[in-house]
């Protein structure tokens, strides 16, 4: 009887302690999206340049329209009325557009904060009209190539511009007609974000736009967002909580201290968050690649390719998914595949998941035959830097590279500040590669001419006048100090042709407006690589992301190229049953 009593108080403790825990401790995060983010990189927001920190450019989606907007279904990528409405295209490429005035820039509300809540109350309306639209395009065409607005508009739109608005209020842009132009091509055109004719040309963060979310304010690091009155978000509130890393995050949704989390540490499927009842997920295309960029300043030629056969992709990917063990990393696809590991493994700068590997544009090389490690150095150094994203699986990509029974103990990996790495004392450095797109958009000066700093995204290119109207790159782009590879095109060298040759290509590739042109550079440029040996591509990672049940399963979607708050307009909260 004793023993009954002593179980049955057990029990009854054991419950009394949940409840204390639900009603003292887990945070109610109902009339909340609350996602985490890394403290020290704090988004600051341009959206039509690519950030170092991925969040910033999701958040486009979140505080900013185009004339359409991106979107997506169940079935797939979808384009909806922002700041304009297509009327149409003529015979004659003429595509009209009518402008929707009584959109409101977010300026026309008032943000006060209250005892740790904030308020937003109307002031004079400040409305959208052709001015913004002409800033914007403005900006796009003095950022050139640097941004990838400027690579998408350009090539339908030469002049970026337009003309009107008409009596009805229509725009009309003239589209080249080298190709048939379908409703959803002219609506990705056209999909820029846009910005008030007030902005500054070069501001270190915009944040006044139209979109579902207006900034509040940031309190202790909480990033706070509110749903815009004028808006259609279901949701009143965007919060954007601080973490030191992503290493907890998995925990903290399981805890209920935030309840969307956007990417999974390792990509994989969580064993803390398999409970369906409380958890879904949701993949999509994958955006970030991990590779080993190599020195041509220390390695040669010849090194750089008996490397290259060294590093097994296969091997990294087999450990690093834990694949046959008790403990794999099971992934799975949007597309509904699961552990189909050998898909994400790449072999050209260009990843597998990309346009221009999956339509054949370029041919990736597999590396064959055994390595020759007699020509290599008696340890190949490779830096890493743990602190600008994606802690976790660096942490692991340099434990599998340091065993000594997987490369023949020629590899040491070493994790070190972000100063050190603009010294270039390596062999070759570990990055992760974020925020490429699946389509031709692909980002060339990200991979090739970011200065090595991952602290900030500083693009070192150099152009001149060529004196009829035209940029052409300046050597100068390429110098060892401003890029991972070390490569320089303004000294003497064996591979100086090369270097050149390689610089014009990348430029070719991100300026042209042709897409022909532009396939034609990417197949040139992977061939070049298959002989220079620039780098160990490894593979991409799964995009997975999980959410708590709190939200209505079937109001989020996330497919293709669609960011993943693309439609965070319309995410709701599960009705009580």
């Amino acid at each position: 009887m004793n023993k009954k009593l002593l179980i049955g108080a057990g029990v009854a403790l054991v419950a009394i302690a949940a409840a204390v825990y639900v009603l003292f401790f887990m945070k109610d995060l109902s009339g909340r999206i609350v996602i985490p983010y890394i403290s020290h990189q704090k988004p600051r927001i341009d959206p039509h340049v690519p950030s170092a920190v991925p969040i910033a450019d999701k958040l486009d989606e979140v505080m900013f329209d185009g004339l359409f907007n991106i979107s997506a279904n169940p079935s797939g990528i979808t384009y909806e009325d922002g700041l304009g409405e297509l009327m149409g295209i003529d015979e004659n490429g003429i595509v009209s557009v009518r402008l929707k005035p009584k959109k409101r820039w977010h300026s026309s509300y008032q943000i006060n904060r209250e005892d740790d809540e904030y308020k937003i109350s109307e002031r004079e309306a400040v409305l959208f009209t052709a001015k913004d639209l002409h800033f914007t395009l403005r900006r796009i065409k003095r950022l050139g190539s640097l941004s990838p607005d400027y690579i998408l508009v350009s090539q339908a739109v030469p002049e970026l511009d337009f003309s009107g608005p008409d009596e009805n209020n229509e725009i009309h842009f003239r589209f080249r007609m080298d190709r048939e132009w379908p409703e959803a091509d002219i609506k990705e055109v056209l999909s820029f974000k846009i910005l008030p004719a007030e902005s500054e040309m070069s501001a270190p963060n915009y944040l006044n736009g139209t979109g579902p979310y207006i900034l509040a304010g940031t309190n202790e690091d909480v990033i706070t967002f509110l749903r815009n009155p004028a808006g259609l978000a279901q949701i009143p509130l965007l919060q954007l909580q601080p973490f030191i890393d992503n290493s907890t995050y998995a925990t903290e949704l399981k805890n209920g201290n935030i309840n969307s989390l956007l990417s999974t540490p390792f990509g994989s499927l969580s064993p803390l968050l398999e409970d369906r009842e409380d958890f879904f997920y949701k993949s999509n295309i994958s955006t970030t690649f991990f590779a080993v960029l190599f020195n041509t300043q220390r390695l040669n030629r010849a090194q750089r390719q008996e490397l290259r056969k060294l590093i097994s992709n296969k091997k990294i990917v087999n450990r690093f998914f834990k694949i046959g063990t008790e403990q794999q990393r099971h992934i799975t696809d949007y597309k509904g595949n699961n552990d189909n590991y050998e898909d994400y493994l790449n072999y050209s700068m260009f990843p597998s998941t990309s346009y221009y590997v999956q339509d054949n544009v370029v041919l990736p090389l597999h590396p064959t035959g055994q390595p020759d490690v007699s020509i290599l150095p008696d340890t190949v150094r490779i830096q890493v830097c743990l602190n600008y994203g994606f802690r976790e699986e660096l942490s692991e990509l340099a434990q599998i590279m340091n065993d000594p029974a997987l490369f023949k103990g020629k590899i040491k990996v070493t994790a070190v500040p972000n100063e050190e790495l603009r010294k270039g004392n390596y062999d070759g450095v570990l990055v992760a590669v974020s925020g490429y797109r699946s389509n031709f958009l692909f980002d060339l000066y990200d991979l090739f001419l970011r200065e090595p700093d991952l602290a900030v995204k500083k693009i070192h290119l150099v152009t001149d006048s060529d004196g009829r109207g035209n940029r052409i790159v300046n050597p100068r782009s390429f110098q060892a100090d401003k890029n991972f590879f070390r490569l320089d095109a303004t000294v003497s060298s064996e591979e100086q042709e090369d270097i050149l040759k390689l610089l014009d290509y990348i430029y070719g590739f991100m300026s042209t407006r042709e897409v022909g042109d532009k396939q034609a550079y990417a197949e040139f440029i992977d061939q070049l690589d298959q002989d220079m040996a620039l780098g160990s591509w490894l593979f991409s990672l799964p995009s997975l992301a999980y959410f708590s049940t709190q939200f209505d399963s079937s109001s989020i979607d996330l497919y293709g190229v669609a960011s993943q708050l693309s439609t965070i307009e319309k995410w709701r909260e599960k009705k009580d049953e």
